[in-house]
């Protein structure tokens, strides 16, 4: 196998949205923290959307000796289809995706590795002692907070690049659209181990001001419809009905509720213009209800059909280990050879007339041999077929 194709321990991979890109600090610092494990490694830079000449300068200042990879989108599509492309052609057992910039302390790199090797599926790092504007650290406790509460997992820092990962995890877990910044979730709820471990903040990209990296309305949008994406595939995936039965239920109650009372008015109040049910608008918005509830119910019935006619290609849980053995060999049959007659007559190797005789280098000593040549035994008491009886020969 050639250098160029050949397996590697780790591969980096980092998506590049401008020329604010740390190449040589991120090559050089994360490079030397992995050559201190003697582990092989790779870097792949993936350009989102970037010019052409920073593809060309990138690929200009690649050092000698360190294997360095560049992909260039003709368009921007986003973090998570750029992750996802580099994670596509990795060579290595571990992927560790970064951001353009050292945002972490690269030496914190170590930690994330031990925890791998302590049989970690998934290690995300929690940025301690944040150096990026104030309101920017409240939105992101309170997204992750939120985020801890519905998923019910222990990430406190899902929107951290920073995140190391083996090979079998995202070739497993399905992940489309943007929601690659879930994937500890994700890997959590399909039964891999996900471990966290804290780490030094250096710096974010950005202005600076208090009110630099302060979200904008179409992001907290963005984030709400995720988390609610992400709320309905980790519980009602495999389960869809329990998700639209009671949403369609409450929709049918609500509009029973207000034909209802529409019907208990026109029936105490007469036929009059105010009770008629002909003139209450609120009659066709009830009506409404109640065929959305019939449908939405349905919808979630559907679904359980085709979750249960295709649920055997389906498999949310992962094997962590597994113990195969023989417990221990018991004599096979310890009453016949309690009550074996005594030999009479010993030949010259010492065992009964009519006995076989063991042959060299077989097992010695309690119940192995017998189970061992315990067919033989039968075999030679056994008169062959084919051999005839002395009394045969002598008339």
């Amino acid at each position: 196998m050639s250098e160029t194709t050949a397996e590697r321990d780790v591969t980096v991979v980092v998506p590049v949205h401008d020329e604010r890109v740390e190449f040589e600090a991120i090559l050089e610092q994360y490079g030397r923290e992995f050559e201190k494990r003697g582990l092989s490694h790779e870097f792949v830079f993936v350009l989102d959307g970037a010019p052409d000449r920073l593809f060309e300068d990138l690929g200009r200042r690649r050092p000698s000796g360190t294997s360095v990879r560049l992909i260039k989108f003709n368009q921007p599509f986003g973090e998570s289809i750029a992750l996802a492309a580099g994670f596509k052609i990795a060579r290595g057992k571990t992927v560790l995706s970064l951001p353009q910039y050292l945002q972490t302390d690269p030496a914190d790199v170590q930690k994330v590795l031990d925890e791998l090797d302590r049989g970690a599926d998934v290690v995300t790092c929690w940025r301690r002692q944040r150096v990026d504007p104030l309101l920017n650290r409240v939105q992101s406790w309170f997204f992750n907070s939120i985020m801890r509460l519905l998923t019910r997992t222990r990430v406190h820092d899902l929107n951290c690049l920073a995140r190391a990962m083996h090979r079998r995890v995202f070739e497993d877990v399905a992940v489309q659209g943007d929601m690659y910044r879930f994937l500890p979730v994700l890997a959590y709820r399909a039964g891999y181990e996900v471990a966290e471990v804290p780490v030094r903040h250096l710096k974010e990209q950005g202005d600076g001001s208090l009110f630099g990296s302060l979200f904008g309305f179409g992001v907290y949008l963005r984030r709400v419809l995720d988390i609610a994406a992400l709320i309905f595939l980790t519980r009602f995936t495999r389960k869809p009905l329990r998700f639209f039965g009671p949403a369609g239920g409450g929709i049918f109650l609500v509009g029973l509720v207000i034909c209802m009372v529409l019907l208990i008015e026109f029936i105490l109040g007469g036929d009059n213009p105010e009770t008629r049910l002909k003139s209450r608008a609120w009659l066709i918005f009830g009506t409404l209800l109640i065929v959305l509830g019939v449908q939405t119910f349905f919808i979630g019935l559907v679904a359980e059909i085709v979750i249960f006619t295709q649920g055997r290609n389906l498999r949310d849980y992962k094997i962590n280990r597994i113990a195969e053995g023989i417990g221990p060999v018991l004599d096979a049959e310890p009453a016949a050879a309690s009550h074996a007659p005594a030999p009479s007559a010993k030949n010259g190797n010492g065992a009964a007339d009519g006995a076989p005789v063991a042959k060299e280098g077989g097992a010695r000593g309690g119940a192995a041999p017998q189970l061992r040549h315990g067919p033989e035994v039968r075999r030679a008491a056994e008169p062959s077929a084919k051999s005839e009886p002395p009394e045969a020969k002598k008339s």
